[in-house]
């Protein structure tokens, strides 16, 4: 899709920008793990995890410019992966997906569904 048409063409910053986001979406879009077609093998858990550590270095790299880093872990009642954003100099954390705030309701919810179901299915 040609940005410049959609965009005012006085506006070449944007332009650039929107077509740098635009970019970056392919890319990770194409960097998503994918199941395999029935021919292939299914990647072993060790290469996965090999992978996953190539993309965060590789996200480290890109935001080392800017003084910030991530951190990728499991929440271990949630079972769901937190990303966290933190300023490398102060180590203060800028940002956290899903927030704090997600997971406790993810929390409250399973504790709420033990309370209301006695069995599972």
């Amino acid at each position: 899709m040609d940005v410049s048409k959609v965009v005012n063409p006085s506006a070449p910053q944007a332009v650039e920008r929107i077509e740098a986001v635009r970019v970056e979406s392919a890319r990770i879009e194409s960097a998503r793990v994918r199941t395999p077609p029935r021919n292939e093998p299914t990647p072993s858990p060790e290469a996965l995890r090999e992978d996953f550590r190539e993309a965060v270095q590789s996200a480290n790299e890109r935001l080392a410019e800017s003084g910030r880093q991530i951190a990728v872990s499991v929440d271990k009642s949630t079972d769901t992966v937190v990303v966290q954003v933190t300023d490398r100099d102060s180590g203060e954390m800028i940002r956290q997906i899903p927030p704090e705030a997600a997971l406790q309701i993810t929390r409250n919810i399973d504790r709420l569904t033990g309370i209301l179901i006695d069995r599972s299915v």
